[in-house]
């Protein structure tokens, strides 16, 4: 017996396979809580998030239709529920600072203090790409964005985080020495 497609399982839970959605959520769970946990910074709600978007999936299997894959459909999901999560806070407490767990490699938190200073266009494309392996394609339907922005932005945002990690993000206004910068 071959394995099945995403958009098989999605069809069969659709129809009532509640096996097919347990499934699905061993699939897809740990992609889900790294996505939300690389954006939050915060284990316990990216967990609670995660809950969420498959929550979201149970209460909007009727609705599903294949027209784009299984993959990208749970991803728009989960950035709808990501950003809704983040006007939340931002209306609540204002911008704040992520913590930073002490137990984690002095690498890894560079790179997530890199990544939290992106802006979040670039920040959702990079994570997108590089960490959860999202074609371009995929990216493009999450994001409802044409593949060539996708491109472009994932080539700022790499350039910004290297800058970013090698100290050399350019100050912006009239103090960077006269002539802008790229």
């Amino acid at each position: 017996m071959r394995p099945q497609t995403d958009e098989e399982l999605m069809l069969a839970f659709k129809g009532g396979d509640a096996g097919a959605y347990e499934e699905l959520f061993a699939r897809y769970k740990n992609a889900i809580y790294g996505y939300l946990r690389r954006r939050l910074n915060d284990p316990s709600r990216a967990e609670e998030l995660t809950q969420d978007v498959f929550l979201a999936l149970v209460e909007r299997r009727n609705g599903y239709e294949v027209r784009a894959g299984f993959r990208t459909y749970l991803y728009r999901i989960a950035l709808y529920r990501l950003a809704s999560e983040l006007r939340q806070r931002s209306a609540a407490h204002g911008p704040a600072d992520p913590p930073v767990a002490a137990s984690e490699p002095e690498t890894v938190v560079q790179v997530r203090e890199a990544l939290a200073k992106l802006d979040d266009d670039h920040r959702d494309v990079l994570i997108l790409r590089e960490y959860q392996q999202l074609s371009y394609a995929e990216i493009a339907a999450v994001l409802n964005l044409p593949v060539g922005t996708v491109r472009s932005r994932l080539f700022r945002a790499k350039l910004a985080l290297k800058d970013l990690l090698l100290g050399a993000a350019p100050v912006p206004g009239p103090a960077a020495g006269g002539a802008g910068s790229v």
